[in-house]
C-alpha cells in the first residue's frame, strides 16, 4: 500500500465526507431557508417549536410593539391584550372619524372611536402624535425631542390654575427627586404648602428636599444648562395608596378641565322664521392637549412583596402573580377612557431621581390631599395667575394680605370630601365630564347620547315623544365577601328584587340590572354597561356606588322662539339621573351625593322609611373618617314599599319629559 502524504490528492472517500460536511454546514447555517424549500411553513419556523430545540431565531417585535402571534404566550396576552392594528394607527385605538359632528363631538359609534384626542377627525394617524406628544412608531416625540438645552434662559414657572391641593403649573423642574419652582418673585405663585405636602408626614408642608422655590440665578447653578424634557401635560398624584380614593380620576379631570374654554352655542333662523340655538356641545377639546403621563411617586407598582424563586426551581417559570397597589382606579377604567395615558409608579420616579439629571415638565397637574385638607379654608379663595411680575406686584399691593389668595364672600359647604376642592375653587365649562363618559360608552360599544338624539328634535323642527321608561341598576353587596362593605338584610334584599321585577313587568322600568358591588375584572364591563345606561341607581352606601358618575347626564334641546322674543330655557329631552343610597339611621356621608350633584344629577338618601333629598339632606354623621370608606358588614334595613313608590315617581319624570 502506497504511503500518502498531506500533499497527496484526496481520494473518493475523503471527497464524499468533505462534500457531506459542507452540505450539512450550509443547510444548518441557513436552516429556515432550507426548511422553506422542503415545504415547512413560516408559522412553524417562527414558532417556539424551533426555539425549544435550540434552533429557532428570536423574531423580535413587530411594528405594533408585540411579538409575532406564534411567539405570544398567555402572560403577554394578559399584559398587552388582543387587538387588531393597521399601519399608521395608534396600537389598539381607533381614532374618531367624521361620520357625524354635533357641537364639536365626532365619532363613528365603533368601540374605541371616542378617545380624548384633540386632533380627532378624518385621516388622523400616528403622524398626529407630535401634536399630542404621544410616542409613535414612525412619528411622534423622538429621543432628540426629549432633550432640551436651555442655557442661561431657563423658563420660569407659571401657575395656570390653583386651589389648595390642586394646582396646574408650567415649567417645573425635578432633580434628584426634588421639585424646583423657578421664579424670581415667589409671591407670584401659590405657596408651596398649598401645592404639596411632606413625603414623610402628609399633614405637614413639603420639606426642602420635596419642593423648593429658587430664582433663575440659583437655577442655573443647581440645574445646569441642559436636561431632559417631559412634553405635554403630566398628572401627578403625590398621595400614598392609603390616601387615594375612588374619585382620583374625577378630581384630576375636573382640575384639567379648568383649562378648557367654555363652548359656544350657535344661533340661526330656520325656514319658518324661528330662531334656533344649537347645543354648545363638548367644551373646547381642541384647545387643550390630553394628559400624556400619570405619576404616582409615593405608590409602588405592587403592594405584595417579591420573593426569589426557590433554589432548584425552573428559572424560566413565571413567579406567582403579585397584587397591584391601590391607586383609586379600577384596573380596567383608565385603559377604557384614556388608552394612550402612561402610568408610572414609585420605582419609575426613583429612576428619575437616581439619574442625577434635571428634567423639565412642560405642564404638571399636581394633586395632594394633605395640602387640600390644610388649605380647606381657602377653597373659595380666588386666585388669578398674574401674567407678569409687575402685574403681580400691583395685585399684591391692592390686596390686604401678602398672599396670592383673595377671599370671596361665599363659604365652603360643611364636611365636603377633600377631593371636592377643585369643584369649589376652579371653574370649568358645563359638560366638562362628557369626554370621559363618551370614551367609556364607546369602549363598551354603547351609542353616545348625541347619536341617540333625533336631529329634528335637536334642531327644533318637531316635538319629542319623551324618553320612555328608564333603566335601573341595583348594586348588590349580597354576594361580596365578608368585610367588603354594608349590605341589605337578606329578606329585604329579596323583597326589593321582587318589587323591581314587578315594576319592570308593569312597564314602569325598561330594564332592571342587578350587578355586583365591587366589580371584579370578569364582570366590570357588564357592570359599567348597566350603570352607563341607567336613569336610576340604588344600593347601600359605600365606595361601590362611586361609578354613579357615569350615569346619563340631563339632555336638553333648544327651545323654539320667534324673532324678537326672549330666549326660553332649553327643552328637557331627558331628566337627570337619580342615585339612591341606603344608610343606617343616624349615619350619613356626602361623597356620592356631592359627586352626582356636581354633574347635574339628583340624589336621595334613605334611613329605613325616611327619605332625604335636595336641601333636606342630613348632616355628615356617624363616621370617624369622612374620607375613608367604612368596610364593616352592616346589615341595613330599608322600607321596600317606600323605595318602590319613590322609583315610580322618578320613572314618571322620564315619561313626561
Amino acid at each position: 500500500m502506497a504511503h500518502r502524504s498531506w500533499l497527496s490528492p484526496p481520494n473518493r472517500r475523503e471527497l464524499t465526507l468533505l462534500t457531506f460536511a459542507l452540505t450539512l454546514f450550509i443547510l444548518s447555517y441557513n436552516l429556515e431557508t432550507s426548511l422553506r424549500i422542503v415545504g415547512v411553513g413560516p408559522e412553524k419556523l417562527s414558532s417556539s417549536y424551533l426555539s425549544t430545540l435550540g434552533l429557532g431565531k428570536d423574531p423580535g417585535f413587530e411594528r405594533d410593539g408585540r411579538r409575532p402571534a406564534a411567539w405570544r404566550d398567555k402572560l403577554e396576552t394578559l399584559i398587552v391584550g388582543e387587538w387588531e392594528w393597521s399601519e399608521g394607527d395608534i396600537a389598539g385605538v381607533e381614532h374618531a372619524q367624521d361620520n357625524f359632528e354635533l357641537g364639536g363631538l365626532r365619532g363613528t359609534g365603533k368601540p374605541s372611536s371616542y378617545i380624548y384626542n384633540p386632533s380627532g377627525g378624518r385621516g388622523v394617524s400616528r403622524s398626529a402624535g407630535r401634536e399630542a406628544f404621544g410616542i409613535g412608531v414612525t412619528k411622534g416625540v423622538t429621543v432628540k425631542d426629549q432633550f432640551l438645552r436651555w442655557g442661561s434662559e431657563l423658563p420660569e414657572t407659571i401657575a395656570q390654575a390653583h386651589v389648595p391641593g390642586y394646582t396646574i403649573l408650567d415649567n417645573v423642574f425635578i432633580l434628584n427627586g426634588t421639585f424646583f419652582v423657578v421664579r424670581d418673585d415667589p409671591k407670584t405663585l401659590p405657596p408651596l404648602d398649598a401645592i404639596a405636602s411632606s413625603t414623610v408626614n402628609r399633614a405637614l408642608p413639603p420639606r426642602r428636599q420635596d419642593w423648593r422655590n429658587i430664582t433663575k440665578e440659583e437655577a442655573i447653578g443647581l440645574l445646569g444648562s441642559y436636561g431632559g424634557r417631559m412634553q405635554g401635560i403630566t398628572w401627578i398624584s403625590t398621595d400614598p395608596a392609603e390616601s387615594q380614593d375612588l374619585y382620583t380620576l374625577f378630581s384630576l379631570f375636573r382640575t384639567h378641565s379648568s383649562l378648557l374654554e367654555p363652548p359656544s352655542s350657535r344661533t340661526f333662523i330656520s325656514d319658518t322664521g324661528l330662531r334656533i340655538i344649537t347645543p354648545a356641545g363638548v367644551p373646547g377639546l381642541e384647545t387643550v392637549s390630553p394628559p400624556v403621563k400619570l405619576f404616582f411617586p409615593s405608590i409602588p407598582t405592587f403592594s405584595s412583596p417579591h420573593f426569589d424563586p426557590p433554589v432548584g426551581s425552573d428559572p424560566k417559570a413565571h413567579p406567582p402573580m403579585r397584587v397591584k397597589s391601590y391607586n383609586g382606579f379600577h384596573p380596567d377604567l383608565l385603559p377604557a377612557v384614556f388608552p394612550t395615558l402612561g402610568i408610572s409608579y414609585a420605582e419609575d420616579w426613583k429612576d428619575f431621581a437616581q439619574m442625577e439629571v434635571p428634567y423639565l415638565f412642560d405642564r404638571i397637574i399636581v394633586v395632594d390631599s394633605g395640602a387640600a385638607e390644610r388649605g380647606r379654608q381657602n377653597w373659595t379663595a380666588g386666585w388669578v395667575p398674574p401674567k407678569t411680575t409687575k402685574t403681580a406686584e400691583k395685585e399684591l399691593r391692592r390686596r390686604d394680605s401678602d398672599s396670592v389668595f383673595e377671599k370671596r364672600a361665599d363659604e365652603v359647604e360643611e364636611n365636603l370630601p377633600v377631593w371636592a376642592a377643585p369643584f369649589v375653587g376652579l371653574k370649568a365649562p358645563e359638560g366638562w365630564w362628557l369626554p370621559t363618559r363618551t370614551a367609556l360608552l364607546s369602549y363598551l360599544g354603547i351609542a353616545t347620547d348625541l347619536a341617540n338624539v333625533d336631529m329634528d328634535i335637536v334642531m327644533g323642527k318637531k316635538k319629542g315623544k319623551g324618553s320612555g321608561a328608564p333603566a335601573l341598576t341595583y348594586v348588590s353587596m349580597q354576594d361580596e365577601p365578608a368585610g367588603a362593605g354594608p349590605r341589605l338584610n337578606r329578606d329585604i334584599h329579596d323583597s326589593l328584587v321582587r318589587g323591581l321585577r314587578t315594576l319592570q313587568n308593569e312597564g314602569v322600568l325598561s330594564e332592571v340590572n342587578i350587578v355586583r358591588g365591587n366589580g371584579s375584572s370578569e364582570v366590570w364591563e357588564d357592570r359599567m354597561n348597566a350603570i352607563a345606561r341607567s336613569g336610576i341607581m340604588l344600593g347601600t352606601f359605600g365606595p361601590h356606588m362611586a361609578d354613579s358618575i357615569f350615569m346619563p347626564p340631563p339632555l336638553s334641546a333648544p327651545s323654539r322662539v320667534k324673532e324678537g322674543e326672549p330666549t326660553p330655557a332649553p327643552r328637557l329631552l331627558r331628566p337627570p339621573a337619580v342615585l339612591m343610597e341606603f344608610f343606617p339611621a343616624g349615619m350619613f356621608r356626602r361623597d356620592q351625593e356631592y359627586a352626582v350633584r356636581s354633574l347635574g344629577m339628583r340624589y336621595i338618601a334613605w334611613w329605613n322609611d325616611r327619605k332625604f333629598a335636595g336641601n333636606s339632606l342630613p348632616p355628615v354623621m356617624g363616621l370617624t373618617n369622612n374620607r375613608t370608606p367604612q368596610l364593616d358588614d352592616w346589615n341595613i334595613s330599608v322600607d321596600v314599599n317606600a323605595v318602590l313608590a319613590s322609583i315610580r315617581e322618578e320613572a314618571a319624570r322620564w315619561r313626561h319629559s
